[in-house]
């Protein structure tokens, strides 16, 4: 995934787990979760494991379409199905996947910002 143009839901990329390349596309993604300098891509029939740091990923993804919701994950908001506040500051995120994300409370903060009207 090299290049400087910010990548969207219609995007398609190519990502190899190893031996296995697949063209996957954005929109099929449900969220990317850090494994050292690795990251996990889980869509909605499987996972892969890619070489390359979360940090890169999410330089590289737009954030009209993706959020970093912590330090180990980020999710695309096309797949969130319900928001839940936690503790009265912090909000946990529900995907269509079932998938439970407990945004940090700096990234709740930011979350609520972006969000809201």
């Amino acid at each position: 995934m090299e290049g400087s143009k910010k990548l969207t839901l219609n995007d398609k990329v190519l990502v190899s787990d190893g031996e296995m390349c697949k063209l996957a596309e954005l929109h099929d993604v449900r969220y990317f979760e850090t494994c050292g300098n690795y990251t996990k891509i889980y869509f909605s029939d499987g996972k892969l494991l890619i070489y390359g740091t979360l940090s890169y990923l999410d330089s590289r993804l737009s954030d009209k379409y993706f959020f970093r919701a912590n330090r180990q994950q980020i999710v695309n908001l096309s797949h969130i199905k319900n928001i839940k506040l936690v503790d009265n500051s912090l909000f946990r995120i529900e995907l269509t996947c079932g998938k439970m994300i407990d945004l940090s409370r700096r990234r709740s903060q930011i979350f609520k910002g972006a969000m809201s009207i």
